[in-house]
């Protein structure tokens, strides 16, 4: 019995690991979906009338069908490399375009919804769409039917599910930089340290929670992704720290008008890099051992802690260097302090010249330099990559809500619901896709199988958003009664 327990165990961490990802093409392409799905949504709800006593749940179901549907097809072999995405995003296009759209007032609770969060649509949009595609990759990725060649890369190379981590970075980082520093000016020390558990206890719980988790059950690992007892919960939790104590430092001994995150995003990126160049870091990392030889047994303890979970620890420099680089980025970007009436067009380009150029100086780095795309090391083409995967959806995103002829004031349903609350969904998804795991043999799964158990999974991950957001929407009526 504990043979075959241990064999089943082996099987699905071999089937999680040792892939060298795929180009960064099919990748952008996986990401298309919800911008030219937007318009397809936008259509098909303007000609459901709101007086209809149904309209929520028809509502609900377009936006599914439209918007987060074509993400779960787009990671599945169902569709053929390239040619399947490139032909389901033609035919939605072509759908967009030939149904006619009926003018009508945005429904109120949406908007209520967007203003409580205080961030633009297309920002809501895009930080919903991570939440959804992270959502179905961490369960899909233990069937058969998701292409390995989109699971984490071993070494080098460019993975769909290298991408998740990097992008919740910077969407931190792009809500981030929404609010001034300025706030920090007269902050006290103590008031700075509050601030930062504040913001870092729950995720150090979670990450205490996982590890524990992850351990009892005995669920399949990816060792080298972040270590051997490290997780993505405790980088988030030393990125949310440092980044805290840093706005304080800056905030009390900088001048705010220079780009202070940009520069120490850079001057972070290439000290790294250095180190894992030319200083033997990368080499470290890729083949270096998990446990130290040492006759100090205090030494030999945090020694071994270090190299057993070295790709998450030295991954806080790079994670950090890329929340840095994606708040100063937001500050010129997407929060631009300009006029009103020119901040549209203003943000549409701005973010096409940012995506043009991160592309740009990734490429020069890969092709020219020769140094490869690494999500285990996190190192600069990494970095330079996932600004430019991120920024360009951005882009396309936004100009999707502002080229429909009327301004959009709110994001669908389920992404306002999914923006909200995150991060409690993104945990129980984790929790949900433990079970899956225990109570399906998903490594034998047949296709069909496949899609109803991460169908019925989307739904009540949805679902769960949608529940949440009305809870909350009552108890804050509830409130604003008793007040």
């Amino acid at each position: 019995m504990e043979n075959a327990a241990a064999r089943k165990y082996a099987d699905k961490e071999a089937f999680v690991t040792g892939h060298d990802g795929t180009t960064p093409l099919e990748i952008f392409l996986l990401c298309l979906a919800v911008p030219i799905g937007l318009r397809l949504y936008s259509k098909l709800t303007s000609c459901v009338s709101h007086t209809n006593k149904r309209y929520y749940w028809i509502e609900i179901a377009i936006e599914f069908a439209t918007l987060i549907l074509p993400n779960l097809l787009l990671q599945t072999s169902l569709l053929p490399y390239i040619i399947g995405p490139s032909a389901l995003h033609v035919c939605m296009s072509i759908l967009s375009y030939i149904l006619p759209h009926h003018h009508k007032q945005s429904h109120q609770n949406n908007i209520n919804n967007n203003n409580i969060i205080n961030r633009p649509p297309f920002l809501t949009v895009h930080r919903a769409t991570i939440y959804i595609q992270t959502a179905i990759a961490i369960l899909a990725v233990d069937f058969p039917i998701f292409p390995r060649r989109y699971c984490k890369t071993e070494v080098g190379g460019y993975g769909w599910m290298d991408l998740g981590a990097a992008s919740f970075i910077i969407i931190a980082g792009w809500s981030s930089s929404s609010s001034s520093t300025a706030s920090y000016n007269n902050m006290s020390t103590m008031k700075s340290m509050k601030k930062a558990v504040i913001k870092c206890a729950p995720l150090l719980l979670l990450g205490i929670i996982r590890l524990i988790t992850i351990k009892g059950v005995e669920y399949q690992e990816h060792v080298s992704e972040y270590g051997v007892h490290w997780n993505f919960f405790f980088t988030l939790c030393c990125v949310e720290g440092s980044m805290v104590a840093w706005k304080h430092v800056k905030g009390r001994h900088f001048s705010l008008t220079l780009p202070w995150n940009g520069m120490l995003a850079c001057l972070l990126m290439m000290v790294y890099q250095l180190y894992l160049s030319i200083g033997g870091g990368q080499d470290f990392i890729e083949n270096g051992p998990r446990q130290c030889s040492s006759d100090d047994s205090n030494w030999l303890s945090l020694c071994s802690a270090f190299v057993a979970n070295r790709e998450g620890i030295l991954g806080i420099i790079g994670y950090l260097s890329l929340r840095l680089l994606s708040e100063s980025m937001a500050r010129y970007c997407i929060w631009p302090k300009v006029d009103a009436s020119t901040i549209t067009e203003l943000r549409q380009w701005r973010l096409l010249i940012a995506s043009v150029a991160f592309w740009a100086a990734h490429f020069f780095l890969t092709s020219v330099l020769g140094v490869s795309n690494s999500r285990r090391s996190t190192n600069v083409p990494f970095i330079l990559w996932s600004m430019a995967q991120n920024t360009s959806v951005l882009c396309l995103i936004h100009f999707a809500l502002t080229s429909m002829g009327e301004p959009v004031q709110s994001a669908p349903r389920i992404f306002n619901s999914m923006n909200r609350f995150g991060l409690p969904v993104f945990f129980v998804s984790n929790i949900l896709t433990g079970l899956v795991n225990l109570l399906v043999d998903t490594i034998h799964s047949s296709n069909e199988k496949a899609m109803l158990v991460l169908s019925v999974y989307l739904m009540a991950v949805c679902a769960l958003s949608q529940l949440l957001d009305k809870l909350f929407d009552k108890k804050r009526v509830a409130d604003k009664k008793v007040d």
